[in-house]
């Protein structure tokens, strides 16, 4: 697929990419794995918590045992189905006017932010960015309409490789956007 042409179902004839973002695949995996886990923990340690009330009987153990092996493979296979369709269509882009997020399981949607409009930029590097030393990180875009809480937003570009360099890059051409509106 041409990643110069994945957007233009949405640009404007006055439009012009500057740069697209394809989300770090290890980075985006090991987040949609960690969701997976959580839930299957807390499913995991809810059975425990039946099984202690019959703590005697070796049935409800080997039964829980089993129930633990084969829901975590079903929700690594889980989180590998969705990583694949989510990856597949996620892209971040910015252009002279607008940042868009590309993204979808089963069908592609967009989001779009007018530069103008962008009121604060955070990046948030985690640590499993930390530990992947990838340079990984996310950035976080607030706007009247969709502001920061606690240093986060909805609307944001995730796991994307050299944070601080696409940052400041992003934060130029937001700064200039504004800039030539004023004038």
């Amino acid at each position: 697929m041409n990643q110069n042409n994945i957007f233009d179902v949405i640009l404007d004839s006055d439009e012009c990419i500057q740069k697209i973002y394809k989300p770090n695949k290890l980075k985006m995996f090991i987040s949609i794995f960690f969701m997976f886990f959580w839930l299957w923990l807390f499913l995991s340690l809810s059975f425990v918590f039946i099984i202690l009330a019959e703590a005697n009987d070796v049935y409800l153990w080997l039964a829980f045992l089993i129930f633990s092996v084969v829901s975590l493979i079903i929700f690594v296979l889980c989180a590998w189905l969705v990583f694949a369709l989510l990856y597949k269509n996620t892209y971040y882009a910015y252009t002279n006017k607008r940042l868009i997020i590309r993204h979808g399981i089963f069908g592609i949607d967009f989001k779009s932010l007018d530069m103008n409009m962008v009121g604060a930029i955070s990046v948030d590097v985690t640590l499993i960015d930390k530990i992947l030393k990838r340079g990984t990180g996310s950035i976080y875009f607030g706007s009247m309409a969709n502001p920061m809480v606690n240093n986060a937003s909805l609307f944001r570009f995730l796991h994307i490789n050299n944070i601080y360099d696409e940052y400041k890059q992003i934060k130029a051409t937001i700064d200039e956007q504004k800039n030539s509106k004023k004038i």
